[in-house]
């Protein structure tokens, strides 16, 4: 019923403030910037582009091939896990260092599989300056890529699709108004990882001590402006009712293999829904021990989604078949169950021909069934058709006759 999505985020784009230019142009030094050949001088002209976190189908795709080798499949290599990210792109605001949008809004859908157990849900922001069509012909001109790029930044709604803060746990708010920093961390980001390790391995050594910090990383490490946007989630499929079988959500789940205890509450463990206030849920599940203890947990209905619905049919059914299960619980019906299961395979696998006859007989007389009624109706249409014209025309002589 949820068709590969998990739920959509509406998030409109409201405003930025202090935008700032980190790259020059030749075009816009000097006199030459009077022909308005480039953008790179005065107030900014900027666009804005969202798109989930680059690096969540890459830590999918490892969290996968790690998978497959703890399952031993040694005979065929994991096939490569390829994510489409949606990047959605705004109009530029020209000349303005804090720019205002109006009326930029758009649904930024999260399907399934795009993500690992646990991982926490990020949304990348990305400011750019527009440039000219010369700038983009132009050979020697910086256009495209990172080259003019303002900053990036980051804003995790894990809470927001949570319903409530992951660190407190207090509920959360259904709308998210932010500020996001934005930063010119992309340039430097391998470098830093790189930089990372190797201070890792010097603290080891005392006699180390890590290196200073330089002007780049400083530069990187300051914010080059600020960008506004509200954020709404809306889930995809059912609405849990009472009676449901509901289970956890992908970024609900826990990462059994980066936890450092068993997890208490299993990742893909089935949920019966008891009750629902609201948006919340109270939902009951079997503990892992040796007594199948019941406890109860309270949790929002964005972290979970329905994967059984259950009718008066099916309670009527297993009201039905409840003396049957309790017989079979037995050690008497155990023992019967064992003697009458190879006699049942037997027999359906002798009748199994006889089924297959019987089947492609009903199949062909509901095809003749079929034909034959096809054919009264095309008979029957011909001979009112042919009626109705004799009488329009035995109508229409007598008209023409008064005429002479």
């Amino acid at each position: 019923h949820q068709q590969g999505l998990i739920g959509t985020f509406h998030i409109r784009l409201l405003e930025a403030a202090d935008l700032k230019r980190s790259y020059w142009s030749a075009l816009a030094i000097g006199p030459v910037k009077l022909l308005g050949l480039s953008k790179a001088h005065g107030a900014v002209s900027s666009f804005v582009s969202f798109t989930f976190d680059p690096e969540a189908p890459v830590r999918a795709e490892e969290a996968a091939e790690a998978a497959a080798r703890n399952q031993k499949i040694d005979a065929k290599p994991p096939a490569k896990l390829h994510f489409q990210r949606p990047c959605f792109v705004s109009p530029v605001a020209p000349h303005d260092d804090s720019p205002v949008w109006t009326n930029t809004y758009f649904n930024l859908p999260l399907r399934k599989g795009a993500l690992r157990d646990g991982q926490p849900i990020k949304v990348e922001i990305r400011v750019d300056e527009d440039a000219t069509a010369v700038e983009n012909i132009l050979p020697g001109v910086p256009s495209g890529g990172d080259s003019r790029l303002l900053g990036t930044g980051e804003v995790d709604l894990t809470s927001l699709c949570m319903g409530q803060v992951v660190e407190t746990g207090q509920p959360q708010v259904g709308v998210l108004d932010t500020w996001v920093p934005i930063f010119l961390r992309r340039k430097h980001q391998e470098k830093q990882r790189q930089d990372a390790v190797e201070t890792l391995r010097q603290l080891n050594d005392p006699l180390k001590k890590p290196p200073p910090k330089t002007d780049e990383e400083e530069a990187a490490n300051s914010p080059t402006g600020r960008v506004r946007v509200l954020v709404s989630y809306h889930p995809h499929g059912m609405e849990p009712q009472s009676h449901d079988i509901v289970a956890l959500e992908v970024f609900a789940r826990q990462d059994v293999r980066a936890a450092s205890c068993r997890p208490i509450l299993p990742p893909r463990l089935p949920l019966h829904v008891l009750e629902t206030s609201g948006p919340w849920l109270l939902v009951e599940y079997h503990l892992a021990n040796r007594h199948q203890e019941k406890a109860c947990l309270k949790i929002h209905r964005n972290a979970v989604f329905v994967i059984e619905r259950k009718n008066i049919i099916d309670s009527t059914l297993n009201l039905a078949l409840l003396p049957a299960d309790v017989f079979l619980s037995t050690p008497l019906g155990r023992t019967t169950r064992n003697l009458v299961t190879p006699l049942v395979l037997a027999g359906r696998q002798l009748l199994a021909p006889a089924l297959f006859s019987s089947k492609l007989a009903w199949v062909a007389i509901r095809t003749t069934a079929l034909a034959s009624l096809t054919g009264v109706r095309a008979a029957t249409r011909s001979f009112v058709n042919e009626g109705a014209s004799s009488l329009t025309r035995h109508d229409e002589n007598p008209n023409r006759n008064a005429v002479r």
